[in-house]
């Protein structure tokens, strides 16, 4: 029987390669060390991790960790004769405005990367923000990362309490008193939130903001429908920073990749990856749907392809996982599917147990017993009628177990098939009868009603007989 196969995931358009063979489930080394690093980090110590997570390794990392060190020289010469005269507040905004006059040239959503800004001079919030801490850090003033629904800016701690940093403009010092500030900010696109906005506003560690310069590459990767690259930035930011956001975003990666092999119709080999992955990182309750879809999606594959054997077999993978309500769902639709196609090709005497222990397990409903068993009586006595006559086929329906026997179907058909072989009889009858061989056609009826006492047939075509003879 022919299904549509149901698909109740994320539906996404693919067109590169499908292989798991390239996903990377499992965190850099280089973050299983920087994740046991102490915060807040050093300015060194932003500088490293802001540039791995910008996917910066080996010689490229060295190359621009020494251009980072370079341009702190020159911060450390531009502030050298009067910024420690200034106040915390002063010294806050000196290092935003030095900040745009020597690093930060254009404002760009997508452009997270701390290399791409040294190169190009391009920046967007949490790059900008990086840079910022990195300079506080040097000049040794304490500053940190604020978060909202869609922005990241910076807070400094002054003589006049925390301040906010709007890192995004060179206006953007104590933004709820700069004039000049609101114009400028409008251009990114973004709604600067003020202190008061609690709700809305959350204090973030240093790993927190570096992990948002991964979370702009998955951004990106995903936009281009890049889903497997995706995976392994996930993977790395959970490692560095692993709260609850962190981890549903990197589910969700999963999900992604699991959506594109589903659309591919890879069903096999989405379930084999988010039942890795989600033993890997515990996340079976939240992907029990998904599994049982996926699960689903391949049982029906197998089915509708009569495999039913394959099907046993993934059934025994699925039972480790699955709960106890969707594995017996599964079960029941293999079994549903074999029982449906042995009763079309498959012979009555393998059928029948078949089917009546299907539905004494419960792996079949009581709609689905009556209309398999019924066709297997029906087409049973089909054959005993072609085979011997229908006084057989009637016989048969008759001695058939009460709870069979007695449906509605069964008992239609029986009807049916005890005048089919009255009819039988009295065409036997008539023809004898039309002979003029008029003994031979009372024994006929006689013989009939000796088996069948009072047929309402037969019973008048003696009595007609013997009319006619009177």
């Amino acid at each position: 029987m022919i299904r549509l196969v149901k698909i109740a995931i994320f539906l996404l358009l693919y067109y590169g390669s499908v292989s798991a063979l390239e996903i990377r489930v499992e965190p850099e080394s280089r973050w299983l060390d920087i994740t046991k690093w102490e915060t807040p980090y050093t300015y060194l110590m932003l500088i490293e991790s802001s540039l791995t997570a910008s996917g910066l390794k080996g010689e490229k990392l060295d190359q621009y960790r020494n251009r980072y060190v370079q341009i702190l020289e020159k911060f450390r010469k531009d502030r050298k004769s009067t910024f420690h005269e200034l106040t915390p507040y002063e010294q806050g905004e000196f290092i935003l405005k030095w900040a745009h006059n020597n690093i930060l040239k254009q404002y760009l959503e997508k452009q997270t990367l701390m290399d791409n800004i040294i190169d190009t001079g391009r920046y967007n919030c949490v790059s900008s923000s990086t840079v910022y801490l990195i300079l506080c850090r040097d000049a040794g003033l304490t500053a940190g990362t604020i978060e909202t629904s869609d922005h990241a800016f910076c807070f400094i701690e002054t003589e006049k309490g925390p301040i906010d940093v709007e890192t995004t403009t060179a206006f953007g010092f104590d933004p709820g008193v700069k004039r000049e500030f609101q114009q400028s900010f409008n251009q990114t696109g973004y709604t600067y939130v003020p202190p008061g906005n609690y709700r809305n506003r959350d204090r973030i560690s240093d790993k927190e903001i570096i992990s948002l310069i991964l979370q702009n590459r998955m951004s990106l990767l995903q936009k281009y429908n890049q889903h497997d690259q995706a995976i392994g930035l996930a993977v790395d930011r959970w490692t560095l920073a692993a709260n609850e956001k962190n981890r549903i975003d990197m589910n969700d990666s999963f999900r992604n990749w699991a959506a594109v092999l589903n659309n591919k119709g890879n069903y096999k080999e989405a379930y084999n990856f988010i039942s890795k992955v989600s033993e890997m990182y515990n996340l079976i309750n939240l992907n029990r749907d998904l599994l049982y879809d996926l699960a689903y999606n391949q049982i029906i594959t197998l089915t509708n392809t009569d495999k039913y054997d394959d099907a046993k077999i993934f059934l025994l993978e699925t039972a480790i996982i699955l709960n106890n309500s969707d594995q017996k769902n599964l079960e029941a639709l293999v079994t549903r599917d074999y029982l449906a196609d042995i009763v079309r090709n498959g012979s009555y005497d393998k059928s029948l147990p078949l089917i009546r222990n299907a539905f004494n397990s419960g792996n079949i409903s009581k709609s689905e017993w009556k209309e398999w068993i019924t066709v297997l009586h029906q087409n049973r006595a089909l054959t005993i009628a072609e085979d011997s006559g229908w006084w057989n086929a009637w016989q048969f329906l008759k001695s058939l177990p009460e709870e069979e026997r007695t449906l509605s179907s069964i008992l239609n058909s029986a009807d049916t098939a005890h005048d089919n072989w009255s009819f039988e009889i009295h065409n036997r009858f008539a023809d004898l009868f039309n002979t003029q061989n008029f003994d031979k056609a009372e024994q006929t009826l006689l013989e009939a009603l000796l088996l069948d006492p009072g047929n309402k047939y037969l019973s008048k075509d003696l009595s007609d007989l013997k009319k006619m003879n009177h």
